[in-house]
């Protein structure tokens, strides 16, 4: 891993960074293990609690640890795995998008480097990897001048994850700096039955509202400016056999602050594409109306279309073919890069 990754919030400047530390480690203070966490706090990080357990820097490694969890992690300093636990979505057994950012105990974002990802039933069963993670930053937000909420974290990790069969999945990741080894674990849920918005399902015909003109799309979104993909509605989209980039997020009332970001970087891919050759469509949770003051941000608030998908949490980004299958889904933080790579198999 190069130029201090450990270190640094990418090029911003010393105040700035310091000023996102000082907002990630709020966010993160505000981590509650509890039963049902809630699960529109995509910084609630569930893995934490399983770190010291997992990583520990007196344990000698045994013989059998080795090829296992507990074996991988065991001597690492330990990280924060954000991404795993009650923000994870539930997937099915196959080939799956793992994306997570990694924290350290001051609570500062790793950025850049290739970290390996490993699963297992158990700490001590023998692990399936390394699955190799790429680094994606978030570059939209200065480039489409949003003036939304914007997240201190900087990009995620992202790993193509292949689940043989269901269950809750031990999830390790290891990343070198310099001499030093860190590691952190997770719980990643992986279902046998139906999954909300799953790869391979059909995407759910839902109405969504529809403006072209910047006073008439700001009493359907709460993104500042107001972005243009609310010109078709999700439900024509999905009828007119162009492939489909729908991102549901609330710019504005988004809890992580990652909804405005992961527009943004939906917008990138709408302004290189075009409406011609795909639909692009940013659902928006909770619609100003004709004020332009969106409802308190509830479950019952939500607007029709995420309650039609039966979503409870935000950011999601879906790619859908022609033939309304869902080819690529994430929830949390994606990049323009991930959201094209899907798209462009599918034009």
């Amino acid at each position: 891993m190069s130029r201090n990754q450990s270190e640094r919030m990418g090029d911003r400047d010393a105040p700035t960074r310091e000023a996102d530390l000082h907002t990630l480690g709020h966010l993160l203070s505000e981590v509650r293990l509890v039963p049902r966490p809630t699960r529109r706090q995509f910084l609630l990080a569930a893995g934490v609690g399983l770190i010291g357990a997992a990583c520990s820097r007196s344990q000698p490694r045994s013989i059998d640890q080795f090829g296992t969890i507990e074996g991988i992690t065991v001597g690492a300093e330990m990280l924060s795995v954000l991404g795993t636990g009650a923000d994870a979505a539930p997937m099915n057994p196959g080939k799956g998008r793992f994306g997570f950012v990694l924290v350290d105990l001051q609570n500062r974002v790793i950025e850049g480097g290739s970290p390996s990802v490993w699963i297992a039933k158990e700490t001590t069963s023998k692990a399936l990897g390394p699955f190799q993670a790429t680094w994606f930053p978030f570059t939209a937000y200065e480039k489409t001048h949003d003036q939304s909420p914007r997240s201190p974290l900087p990009g995620d990790f992202a790993a193509e994850i292949d689940f043989p069969g269901a269950g809750s999945w031990m999830v390790a990741v290891t990343v070198q700096q310099g001499s030093k080894e860190f590691a952190g674990t997770g719980i990643l849920p992986v279902s046998s039955g139906p999954v909300i918005a799953g790869l391979g399902a059909k995407a759910v015909f839902a109405s969504t509202p529809v403006a072209t003109t910047p006073d008439k799309i700001a009493e359907i979104c709460t993104r500042t400016p107001v972005d243009r993909m609310h010109y078709i509605s999700l439900e024509k989209a999905l009828r007119n056999g162009k492939p489909t980039v729908v991102c549901f997020s609330t710019p504005l009332l988004c809890e992580s602050r990652l909804c405005g970001p992961v527009t943004d970087e939906q917008i990138l891919v709408f302004e290189k594409y075009g409406p011609g050759r795909a639909n692009f469509i940013h659902v928006e949770e909770f619609l100003p109306g004709p004020d332009r003051k969106p409802p308190a941000a509830t479950l019952e608030n939500r607007s029709p279309a995420f309650k039609a998908w039966k979503l409870e949490t935000e950011p999601w980004v879906f790619v859908i073919d022609g033939q309304r299958v869902i080819r690529f889904r994430s929830v949390g933080p994606v990049t323009a890069p991930e959201i094209e790579a899907a798209l462009q198999p599918l034009l």
